[in-house]
């Protein structure tokens, strides 16, 4: 029966060590480790590439419930492998490092025995790269070009832009090209190409640089069902149409007007939808029809930039920029009500635990969003915070996600896990929140399938405040601002 494990991604691997050692002091899951219980025989250690495949051979039992590898020594975090578990494949053990696997047999639910170890070091190797890279600039387009290696073992190519790896898109294994659009203009870019061998493992990167002449961006605001922003049905709609309205080269763009919308003169294109009782669910959303659908699916295939704000980021799901089961889960609707303190945002991930280390801490203040924006602490919670809406009348419409129903996974906490999980950054989660559970405004990196997104669910961003003149409108509008030349 064989299993296969997973570590990181780095560079990789061949030639084992073996030694057999007793790991003593081991009680996970709540076994009991018993001295002299039967262990694991012939334990060997094969490297298949970039592969370590562990396999060995089971004790004569009745009563074996499950077979536990733990990698490292950390016992914290034991493998389940099942009861007749007598191989394992790891892959994407780091180029250099030793590792040390231990088995270890349970009996009855209860007990364990002590652990037979091997050792695989995988040393060094440098893995080929692309050759004959070239570019070519037109308009804010930034085309790539390459040959691939004569190599076994690719599994893909990954590209990126002045060594952000952490945003780098994953093309297919033939990928010798691609098209970075909506580049930014009149400075040097740095693009790179790496060959990803065995899925973990990547050559050394081949870079050229290039610069994007400048092209006068435009903005573009979507009308969804009306033609003039003035019919819009929604108050906070055309609150935020007519501010849009007075910036420079800002258009507004019918839904029939949205298939022709060229991503090089218009790099983003914001789309808010703030309607009370509307109905959970973006196939409730006022622009779901197939026409739009299409065009919007195109835009951003072409790279084009998304501003989703309130109920649109719901968008996110149908345009491929989130998986189909992690839609915003935290909504609301309704007239709202009245409220004598001020609706903030928090850019501090994880307050709580900033000195602790038990989990993240996460400053995303200094995010280009926030320039020019003074952070503040009007409710007394002892950081500071974003106003952006004062007391009086508000409408409750969150539209956002609550990490918590994803877990942590392998990663230290659940904002951390819904990042690498999505390819986003997490910038600010509701005002009062000391943990992690809430992701409200969310950057999603682009990959070869869309351009860059925020998604703004915060119920705090609301355009018209009913009650009177909100004193933070001021945010409001710099914040908008901002995030919209962000993604220019």
């Amino acid at each position: 029966m064989k299993a296969i494990y997973k570590f990181g991604c780095g560079a990789i691997m061949t030639l084992v060590g073996l030694s057999f050692t007793a790991c003593g002091d081991y009680e996970p899951n709540g076994y009991e480790e018993v001295p002299n219980l039967s262990t694991v025989s012939n334990l060997k250690a094969d490297i298949v590439r970039h592969d370590i495949n562990l396999t060995w051979q089971l004790p004569s039992a009745s009563n074996i419930t499950d077979v536990q590898l733990i990698k490292d020594a950390n016992t914290n975090s034991p493998i389940s492998l099942g009861p007749d578990a007598t191989s394992y494949t790891v892959l994407g053990q780091p180029m250099g490092e030793e590792g040390l696997f231990t088995i270890k047999v349970c009996y009855d639910n209860k007990y364990v025995s002590e652990g037979v170890s091997t050792t695989a070091t995988l040393p060094v190797e440098t893995l080929a790269g692309v050759s004959n890279l070239t570019e070519s600039v037109s308009g804010r387009t930034v085309s790539l070009s390459w040959t691939l290696p004569s190599a076994e073992g690719i599994t893909g190519v990954r590209v990126y832009r002045d060594d952000n790896v952490s945003a780098a898109i994953m093309l297919p294994a033939e990928a010798t090209s691609y098209d970075f659009k909506s580049q930014p203009m009149q400075q040097p870019l740095t693009y790179s190409v790496e060959v990803m061998y065995d899925t973990y493992y990547p050559s050394s990167a081949s870079s050229v640089e290039a610069t994007v002449p400048y092209i006068a961006p435009k903005m573009a605001y979507l009308l969804i069902g009306v033609d003039n922003w003035r019919d819009l049905s929604d108050d906070d709609e055309r609150a935020a149409a007519r501010w849009f309205s007075t910036q420079e080269n800002a258009e507004f763009v019918t839904e029939a007007q949205l298939a022709d919308l060229d991503v090089d003169l218009y790099p983003v294109l914001w789309i808010e939808i703030d309607r009370p009782h509307i109905g959970f669910g973006w196939e409730n959303l006022p622009c779901n029809n197939e026409e739009t659908m299409t065009a919007l699916k195109n835009y951003v295939a072409n790279q084009g930039n998304l501003y989703l704000a309130n109920m649109a980021t719901q968008l996110t799901v149908p345009l491929g920029i989130v998986p189909d089961n992690m839609a915003p889960t935290v909504f609301g609707d309704g007239d709202g009500g009245s409220g004598d303190d001020v609706w903030v945002i928090n850019p501090h991930l994880g307050w709580d635990f900033k000195d602790s280390g038990d989990q993240g801490y996460y400053d995303r203040a200094t995010h280009a969003i926030y320039e020019g924006l003074t952070l503040e602490d009007p409710n007394g919670y002892g950081y500071s915070t974003l106003p952006l809406i004062g007391p009086g009348q508000r409408e409750d419409h969150n539209c956002l996600w609550d990490c918590n129903i994803y877990g942590r996974g392998s990663y230290p906490d659940v904002i951390a896990n819904f990042e690498a999980t999505t390819g986003s950054l997490v910038l600010a989660t509701w005002g009062h929140v000391r943990d992690h559970c809430v992701a409200g405004l969310v950057e999603f990196y682009a990959n070869a399938n869309h351009g860059r997104c925020i998604a703004n669910g915060l119920a705090a961003y609301e355009w018209n405040q009913n009650s009177g003149v909100n004193p933070y409108q001021a945010n409001v509008e710099k914040l908008t601002e901002n995030i919209l030349n962000y993604l220019k």
